[in-house]
């Protein structure tokens, strides 16, 4: 069901060469940067980092409202006033508040920070906390990555005598917030000639305008810029690439004590920084303050001196990213049981799945594994009383935000973009909300967008080396916009395989050809590996370097992996069918007959899997078709074989378990025909 379509790019060999002619690069980069789209000598300079230690920055009055900005603490700065830097519990909002924070002390500002509680405040300005920063005498508030919508809030602050800067990154709504100034690239005005700042690139620019220079402030806090920027997945393109280029080295070499001890208690102490270990490694643990805690914990991480401290905080949030992981194996569980007692959830065309008091800090994570899981858009919802929250996680192709907009009225409130949402409702309305937002995919996307896997490029075995691996890393950092390279090999014969890390991960040593070639299938188990030496498959890897002992190798780890006579459209094809089959949809005669298998088809599939199966659901479907049975028959196959006691399954999205199941019968035969879906596609008892 995670089965995703294979999208290659296509290539312009001429342009390619002329672009590795230019610039005196290996092809395959060449290649890399005119599939991506950057052809133009700026852009590929950009790209390659040419230049990036001498060309100047975009100026930061190029954005709207940088001077009012300016002048305004300025004047509150010469003057003492009493400053609240209003930042946001996410790795974004907690770098932007620790950068201008630090920066106001730095130059003698009277300056205190806030940072909202996820649960009990929710994200953005909120007329509680503006209420309390008031009572502690603060006159004016600078908001880091949120505001943009704080329409009434603004008021709210106005009407109390303060005043607040707006610094923000989010497309703005109908109506700006009155503020004395509202400091964002996206505004629809804008002209700033790079718009795709996170929330710390636009406080970095409110500062380097405070300032007057940007490569001292860089040099201060490009460490933060960095971590930000990669972590809130905005483009690594333009200016935000630079900023993260020039970032990584002083992330390694940083005189923060908070992050240094972070950084070693995740086990990066003399590591190169990538963009990868920032997502997976640094995030996550800086998250974790704002998920399971308050956030302005890990802006203390980020700001302290105090070495006794900051090693407190690191320890905490190393426990806490712990704790995490395992409150979401606890949801997983939670999850796995809700569809054990109803599948049809997963028949939906939006998933949404709701839970008493799960921990509203992790169901965003959460989304994002049941999208990946099983293909489809999905809402995990948190209730507690009257009250509900979720978070939402799309593929390409399906606008959440559209989707929301739809239904609002079942909503109290929403926001989002098109992959990631957020919504509040009343408990009693979740079922309505699931119904309404089925009922507007059903009328606007008949069928479903499919999940895709973008590769860049289909090579022979051959070609894959550490000169290949060499040329894809002069493209880092990566990240959004600027993936990391995946290549497709085609028609592989499998040679052997072997269970590594304990039989958590699978060696694959395979051949086409005179090329052998050797590829890492992680975090798959010996039993739910379903090829067997002999297969022919197409792999889909990127390329690591591994450093041993001073010795450098290559290492391909798949991201993606199928028969090589697998046909996509079929096997997406015919999981859409037997879905609307399982909703009772109207379905055609045609439609059905490519459901309705023959006793005969039923009983090839029950003796290829009487003895189990385990593995992906599309390898399994293609050795049927080798057998006559077709991908849609092979489905409703297994559910009546299923429903009529002879067959066990269980299907987590990534791995279909098939196991013999005991059966009663008084004649020592199962009416299948019987059966509900027997019943319903018409079966065939010859």
């Amino acid at each position: 069901m995670s089965f995703r379509r294979w999208q290659i790019a296509k290539s312009d060999k001429a342009l390619s060469r002329s672009i590795a002619g230019r610039f005196g690069i290996d092809g395959f980069t060449a290649h890399l940067l005119s599939s991506r789209g950057f052809c133009s000598d700026e852009e590929i300079k950009d790209m390659l980092g040419i230049d990036d230690d001498f060309a100047e920055f975009i100026d930061p009055f190029a954005i709207i409202d940088m001077d009012k900005a300016v002048e305004r603490l300025r004047k509150a700065i010469d003057g003492f006033e009493s400053i609240a830097v209003y930042g946001d519990y996410d790795v974004d909002g907690i770098t932007s508040t620790a950068l201008l924070y630090s920066y106001l002390e730095s130059v003698g500002a009277n300056v205190t920070y806030y940072i909202p509680h996820r649960d009990n405040e929710g994200y953005g300005l909120n007329c509680g906390a503006i209420d309390r920063l008031h009572e502690q005498g603060v006159s004016l508030i600078v908001t880091v990555d949120n505001g943009i919508a704080a329409v009434n809030e603004v008021a709210h602050a106005n009407e109390l005598g303060m005043e607040v800067i707006v610094t923000d990154h989010h497309h703005e709504g109908e109506r700006l917030p009155e503020a004395v100034a509202v400091v964002n690239p996206h505004r629809r005005e804008s002209r700033c000639p790079f718009r795709e700042y996170a929330g710390v690139g636009v406080a970095f620019k409110l500062v380097c305008a405070l300032e007057g220079d940007s490569f001292s402030v860089l040099e201060n806090c490009g460490d933060l810029v960095a971590l930000g920027t990669v972590a809130d997945v905005v483009s690594l393109t333009g200016e935000n690439r630079r900023l993260v280029r020039l970032g990584l080295p002083l992330i390694e070499r940083t005189e923060r004590p908070g992050l240094k001890t972070l950084m070693d208690l995740a086990g990066l102490t003399g590591k190169p920084v990538t963009s990868t270990s920032i997502a997976f490694i640094i995030a996550p643990r800086l998250n974790a303050a704002g998920r399971l805690g308050t956030a302005e914990r890990a802006v203390r991480l980020l700001i302290s001196e105090d070495m006794e401290e900051t090693d407190r905080l690191a320890q905490q949030l190393t426990d806490e990213n712990k704790e995490r992981q395992a409150i979401e194996q606890i949801i997983n569980r939670d999850v796995g049981e809700m569809l054990e007692k109803n599948e049809s959830l997963l028949y939906d065309r939006v998933i949404v799945i709701a839970g008493e008091g799960w921990n509203r800090g992790v169901i965003g994570i959460f989304a994002s594994r049941i999208c990946e899981r099983y293909g489809k858009p999905c809402f995990i919802l948190s209730y507690e009383g009257e009250n509900a929250k979720g978070s939402g996680r799309s593929i390409e192709g399906f606008s959440l935000y559209d989707a929301i907009s739809a239904c609002s009225d079942t909503l109290t409130g929403f926001g989002g973009h098109t992959l990631a949402a957020g919504i509040s409702l009343r408990t009693e309305d979740i079922d309505s909300f699931r119904r309404a937002i089925n009922d507007y995919a059903a009328c606007e996307f008949p069928q479903m967008p499919a999940p895709e896997l973008k590769i860049d490029c289909q090579l022979p075995p051959s070609l894959l080396t550490l000169d290949l691996c060499d040329a894809a890393q002069l493209l880092e950092p990566f990240g959004a916009e600027n993936p990391t390279p995946v290549v497709a090999v085609m028609g592989m014969k499998i040679i052997d395989i072997f269970g590594a890390g304990g039989g958590k991960h699978q060696k694959i040593t395979m051949q086409r050809g005179e090329a052998t070639i050797t590829a890492m299938k992680f975090s798959t188990l010996n039993e739910d590996f379903p090829y067997v030496p002999g297969d022919v498959v197409d792999i889909a890897v990127t390329l690591d370097k591994s450093v041993y002992r001073g010795q450098e190798s290559l290492t391909l780890v798949v991201r993606d992996m199928r028969l090589s006579e697998t046909h996509f459209d079929e096997i997406h094809g015919g999981r859409q069918l037997f879905e609307k089959l399982m909703r009772g949809e109207t379905l055609e005669e045609e439609q059905l007959s490519q459901l309705r298998p023959t006793r005969k088809e039923v009983g090839v599939i029950y003796r290829m899997t009487a003895e189990g199966y385990r593995g992906g659901e599309d390898v399994l479907g293609c050795r049927m078709k080798r057998a006559g049975v077709g991908y849609a028959k092979l489905l409703t196959s297994l559910r009546i074989l299923t429903e009529g006691g002879l067959l066990h399954m269980e299907n987590d999205g990534f791995v279909l378990k098939i196991e013999p199941s005991a059966h009663d019968a008084k004649d020592g035969k199962i009416a299948l025909e019987n059966t509900p879906t027997a019943q319903s596609v018409g079966y065939i008892n010859a």
